[in-house]
């Protein structure tokens, strides 16, 4: 069995490897900030829907397999929403549920673009 490195930064366990650097999950996240998120080149992190729904199973004070069970999906799923580096394509209608369940409303707003 491998034994488990250390985070490069702090002494905490590593999780992941990332470009050589073993990370923690804190160091993780925080170079999430300095990676390009795949919604588009003038992205923003804070604006990505992974990071979005994060935020809110947070504030909902709801771990992801708290989430998953009281919507009846795998925490998996819900992981693999949250992940920013490759997240996975969103149905509409599980984040509708997800949503849901944290006490939001999914709303659609028409934007006239001019043409």
């Amino acid at each position: 069995m491998a034994k488990k490195k250390n985070c490069d930064y702090c002494p905490n366990k590593a999780s992941v490897t990332i470009e050589g650097k073993n990370l923690c999950p804190k160091h993780y996240f925080h170079k999430l900030s300095q990676v390009e998120v795949p919604f588009g080149p003038k992205s923003k992190r804070e604006n990505h829907w992974s990071v979005l729904l994060r935020d809110l199973r947070i504030e909902a004070r709801l771990t992801q397999r708290e989430l998953a069970r009281r919507t009846r999906m795998s925490q998996r799923t819900i992981a693999d929403y949250e992940n920013m580096l490759d997240p996975r394509q969103l149905s509409i209608y599980k984040v509708e549920r997800l949503l849901n369940e944290m006490g939001y409303d999914l709303d659609a707003v028409l934007v006239k673009k001019d043409v």
